[in-house]
């Protein structure tokens, strides 16, 4: 059976999010870093945070950055826990969220923007999750979808709000709306469309296929127009 699925940023949200809180074994110990997406794996783990949970977004019509955020949340076994230092091993799992997805070769890349100079959570988080081996996922949804990646530093004359780096990742699985439907409903999807206009502007649309369609379809009347994200103050 086939359907054609279109799924809303928050739509795609929500199912990227609630695909990962089945997927993950969260008897490990799991850092979840900042990011949009990861605030919707939050919502659906019943964590609740006390402002936006990300760093920065895109919002006011420029790069923004976050001026006040919770700490980084950490789970073991299930369980918040307070932990100083980011001490991340191999055993461990590390959620990091996307500004940038693309394809290559046949495989999907993601590359995060940092308008901090040292990095942010990719300079201080990231790196050291890689240099210990750790289980590293990207979930970035496909209103993210970019050509190809372009290589930009913060050494530029002038920005729209924060002037920002293009850091990509080379390790970790880029987990999309397409892993998602697998995950959840085993079904495969492809894109077919983008774009859209009052509540659908970033919007994607789906062709999937599978015997779990009619669930799947249900998932996006009943998580399109759910937004779950708090506000924020920001720089800019």
């Amino acid at each position: 059976m086939q359907a054609q699925i279109l799924l809303t940023v928050n739509g795609a949200k929500h199912l990227i999010a609630k695909a990962l809180v089945e997927h993950i074994d969260f008897n490990k110990r799991v850092y979840i870093a900042y990011g949009t997406t990861n605030n919707y794996i939050l919502h659906h783990l019943e964590i609740k945070t006390d402002s936006l949970y990300a760093a920065g977004c895109n919002v006011n019509a420029k790069f923004n950055v976050t001026t006040n955020r919770d700490n980084v949340i950490i789970l073991q076994n299930g369980m918040l826990v307070d932990i100083k230092d980011f001490d991340i091993n191999e055993n461990d799992i590390f959620i990091k969220g996307a500004n940038a997805l693309w394809y290559e070769n046949g495989k999907k890349h993601a590359a995060v923007a940092a308008a901090d100079p040292n990095g942010g959570t990719y300079g201080n988080l990231y790196i050291k999750a890689v240099c210990r081996g750790t289980d590293i996922i990207i979930p970035v949804g496909h209103e993210k979808l970019i050509p190809y990646f372009v290589e930009t530093s913060q050494n530029v004359d002038f920005a729209t709000g924060s002037k920002i780096a293009m850091l990509k990742f080379f390790k970790g699985k880029v987990f999309t709306e397409i892993e998602a439907f697998k995950t959840l409903f085993n079904l495969e999807a492809k894109v077919i469309l983008a774009g859209g206009l009052e509540e659908c502007k970033g919007s994607v649309g789906f062709l999937v296929e599978g015997e779990n369609v009619k669930q799947a379809i249900e998932f996006a009347e009943k998580y399109n127009n759910l937004n779950i994200l708090k506000t924020a103050e920001f720089i800019y």
